[in-house]
């Protein structure tokens, strides 16, 4: 077979660009901001496990089958077989942990717990399907989850070429998101990390290498230094022990990476203490990408929603709403209501003046589009432009989530 055309390879990388313009996954802030080692290759494929995983509520597992072609598809493979990439990162290699090793050590600030546990209990790569199943404690952390969580784009994460770019787009769009919510301004956010914390972040500090590490972060408050310092014995920050090193390796390329190809843009500065003027912190300034481009969405609309607003309005939808709805579901929401958060609030709350919905989502579209209005104080009825039993409500719904 000849060298693909110019435009065949046109024609793939759309095809590609489109397979992950809808995809996302959703993780706890509390596991974002875990500390733990792992490759670019083992978060990447969490990344999309987590988002085609599948809930098991009797015994409470996590479970997600992927085909191999599907993964060519994420991952930009052209051709061949994707058994060797999944080899290296379910076999255990030297120096580089499989995806079977990935330990964390996660803290719940509101029950106070600190635990370290190991993600992924199972994976296999069989007749060209990669199964994964998670540890029952990760559960929580990626399912069902109503509060403090965000959501991340699957397509952004992917493309990134470096383990530390990853993190820390997944870090920093968790705190830009946190921050926006709670403060209901816009940008740009600041945050600020010690220096051997980001490392441990960032797994370039291995949290599980040591029992004095270990037993050092296990504590309210752990005590940096003496993290630092075990690690320096070990050798384990390795050649991005020096913060020269850090700045450039990890810092600076991943400032580069998230600047020109995702959703969030950032800066940073060092923060310098003590006799020497030794760096111990670094603080970042968080803000929504100016170069991010339009939602796809209809050209009438293209003006009015971004990619960011659009899933800061299906974030806020999902907050709101307290049904078990699909995505596809809660962004035909977010359509019919041309991304206006208050008029999604506002037939959510008619809906619960409502006991006989059958179809909740179909009538909180059609609840939009009629502009329904409760039809007196004290009374529950609901009136709009048309009599509700007159309007198929799953017709509409199906054109809203088919287009």
């Amino acid at each position: 077979m000849g060298r693909k055309s110019k435009q065949q390879i046109e024609e793939e990388t759309t095809a590609i660009q489109s397979f992950l313009s809808t995809q996302h996954y959703r993780k706890a802030n509390t596991l974002i901001n875990s500390k733990g080692r792992s490759t670019l290759l083992v978060q990447k494929l969490f990344a999309v496990s987590i988002a085609k995983a599948e809930h098991n509520p009797d015994d409470n597992t996590l479970e997600a089958n992927i085909y191999g072609t599907d993964l060519k598809k994420i991952f930009g493979v052209k051709g061949g077989s994707f058994y060797e990439h999944i080899k290296s990162a379910i076999e255990p290699a030297k120096n580089k942990p499989s995806i079977l090793d990935w330990r964390i050590i996660y803290s719940n600030d509101e029950t106070q717990e600190i635990e370290a546990i190991n993600v992924i209990t199972d994976a296999s790569f069989k007749n060209g399907v990669l199964n994964v199943r998670y540890n029952n404690k990760i559960t929580p952390y990626l399912t069902n989850l109503q509060s403090n969580y965000t959501v991340l784009s699957l397509a952004e994460a992917v493309q990134l070429n470096s383990v530390y770019s990853f993190r820390l787009y997944e870090i920093l769009k968790a705190e830009m998101d946190r921050q926006r919510a709670i403060t209901k301004r816009p940008g740009p956010y600041y945050v600020q990390y010690h220096l051997t914390d980001l490392k441990l972040r960032l797994g370039i500090i291995d949290s599980q290498a040591d029992p004095e590490i270990i037993s050092a972060l296990k504590k309210g408050n752990p005590d940096y230094d003496k993290i630092e310092k075990q690690a320096d014995k070990l050798d384990g920050a390795g050649k991005l022990k020096t913060f020269g090193n850090f700045k450039k390796f990890a810092l600076d390329k991943a400032q580069k990476e998230l600047n020109e190809t995702t959703s969030i843009w950032f800066d940073y500065e060092p923060v310098k203490a003590g006799r020497g003027g030794k760096v111990v912190n670094i603080r970042f300034i968080i803000d929504v990408n100016p170069k991010v481009k339009k939602c796809d969405i209809p050209e009438e609309k293209a003006n009015k929603t971004t990619v960011i607003d659009s899933m800061e309005v299906i974030d806020q939808i999902q907050d709101i709403i307290d049904q078990k709805i699909k995505f596809s579901e809660i962004r035909a929401i977010a359509e019919a209501a041309d991304y206006n958060i208050d008029k999604v609030r506002a037939a959510y709350e008619l809906s619960k003046k409502n006991k006989n919905i059958d179809n909740f989502v179909g009538w909180m579209i059609s609840a939009i589009k009629n502009d329904y209005k409760a039809a007196g104080s004290g009374n529950s009825s609901i009136v709009g432009k048309y009599v509700q039993g007159s309007f198929n409500y799953d017709e509409w719904e199906q054109d809203l989530l088919d287009n």
